[in-house]
């Protein structure tokens, strides 16, 4: 496919960025992702997600003691990334738990997944690097945070920050776009 656009190109630029400059994110760049993050559709606007910024170093590290450790030490490295930002839902709006229940989709986790998306986009549009983190004790996190698991739901971390000098990019091999779409129904 040869069609671009300027939010095509933004969306391959995006990458997933694992390690980071000493150089500090302005707050400015961080509430530009929020803000984004916040104009993110939702099911009935009920608009479920939370952010939780950790830019101070000694509360992130103490963050980073909570969530990466244990089976989750792998993902340690995250915790040298200048901001690491936690994406929650809240449990307790009813409209999405009950359309999502009947429906057997849950609409609170893919309305977070959009709002989250928004963020990494405008970080990239920002010339930040970020990364899904799924690897981590979201428990911890909570528990960290002195949140209920019953009233809130652990969806990502995010690490963001300005990519090493010479990082450079892996490229990732995609499908093509006849592999994954396909019009009126299913091939047999």
């Amino acid at each position: 496919m040869s069609v671009e656009s300027e939010f095509l190109n933004l969306c391959r630029k995006r990458c997933s960025v694992r390690r980071f400059s000493d150089r500090p994110v302005e707050k400015e760049k961080l509430e530009l992702c929020l803000e984004a993050a916040r104009l993110a559709p939702s099911a009935e606007n009920g608009q479920p997600w939370r952010f939780i910024v950790f830019d101070d170093p000694e509360k992130k590290m103490a963050l980073a003691r909570a969530v990466f450790t244990g089976i989750y030490s792998a993902s340690r490295h995250f915790s040298k990334a200048p901001v690491l930002v936690a994406l929650l839902v809240k449990e307790s709006l009813i409209i999405n738990k009950l359309g999502g229940g009947i429906q057997g989709t849950p609409f609170q986790i893919i309305d977070a997944g959009i709002a989250g998306e928004h963020f990494i986009l405008a970080a990239t549009e920002q010339g930040l690097g970020t990364c899904w983190i799924g690897w981590f004790n979201g428990r911890g996190l909570l528990k960290h945070l002195g949140l209920k698991r019953k009233a809130y739901r652990t969806i990502a971390l995010f690490a963001v920050g300005y990519p090493k000098p010479n990082f450079q990019p892996k490229e990732h091999r995609r499908h093509h776009i006849k592999d994954i779409v396909f019009w009126n129904s299913l091939p047999r």
